[in-house]
């Protein structure tokens, strides 16, 4: 990790945990990549990965998380084979693997430490393992309508199920999963001949944004820690959209910080 200055000011870490949880990281990304080239699975490196691929060939120093993002039928092709094909210390969460799970997208946990992340309580019900996030992504026609539409319907979700209702758990989970039916029906597939949007991270609300199919695919490698992941055919296109033009700019050493509060490393 190359030698760059970050703030752990209000958190329970120190410089060698955050480069543990990295290598751990690592391991799983390694074990998701080999598994998706095996099985023609497609995904691509996203948010601050993609950004430390291109800015640092690797992590940010500070960061401890990893991102990637599938297109739904290869997401939903991986959840079926994960399970049965990753190493044994290794965990795919979903709301159905992890009932106490909270998140509407998937996670790859490893059993070899654990991360508190900032908006979480230590020993949460769901499984706190070192993780990669994997986000599903839809397409939708680029018109004023449809980019409406998903976000309406992405907002009604988290509010029904969050915010107004007073539900117990089953009950936010059958909204959920019918608002997340009614936004994956807008889905208009990969025709890189067809003017369409695809949709980041298409039914979690909170890191929702569009990008031009065609300035996504075809995939192509990027180095990342030594080894060839896939990122967007355009990234630095991907990475205006989500963090403006001066993504190649350090932020200030403040604002230089990790997601989590708490890591434990087991050995």
């Amino acid at each position: 990790m190359e030698t760059v200055e970050f703030n752990l000011e209000g958190r329970n870490i120190t410089f060698e945990q955050i480069k543990k949880v990295q290598e751990l990281m690592l391991d799983i990304m390694f074990h998701v990549d080999k598994l998706c080239r095996k099985h023609n699975l497609r995904y691509w490196l996203d948010s601050g990965t993609l950004l430390g691929a291109v800015r640092h060939k690797g992590f940010i120093p500070w960061d401890d998380d990893l991102d990637i993002c599938m297109p739904v039928e290869d997401y939903d092709k991986f959840l079926q084979i994960a399970p049965k094909e990753l190493p044994d210390y290794l965990f795919v969460q979903t709301k159905k693997t992890d009932k106490y799970y909270k998140r509407d997208f998937a996670k790859v946990r490893s059993s070899k430490g654990k991360i508190v992340e900032k908006i979480e309580k230590d020993n949460e019900r769901y499984n706190q393992g070192i993780y990669i996030d994997i986000f599903p992504n839809i397409t939708i026609k680029n018109t004023f309508i449809y980019r409406n539409l998903h976000k309406i319907l992405l907002k009604l979700k988290l509010k029904i199920a969050e915010q107004i209702l007073d539900l117990n758990r089953f009950q936010k989970n059958f909204i959920r999963n019918f608002f997340i039916s009614l936004t994956r029906s807008l889905h208009q597939g990969w025709n890189l001949d067809k003017d369409l949007l695809v949709v980041r991270s298409a039914e979690f609300a909170e890191y929702n944004f569009f990008i031009p199919l065609n300035e996504l695919f075809p995939l192509k490698e990027l180095e990342f820690e030594g080894y060839k992941f896939f990122a967007p055919k355009n990234e630095d296109f991907y990475l205006k959209v989500l963090y403006g033009d001066t993504y190649l700019n350090l932020p200030p050493v403040r604002e230089r910080k990790p997601h989590s509060k708490k890591i434990e490393i087991f050995s």
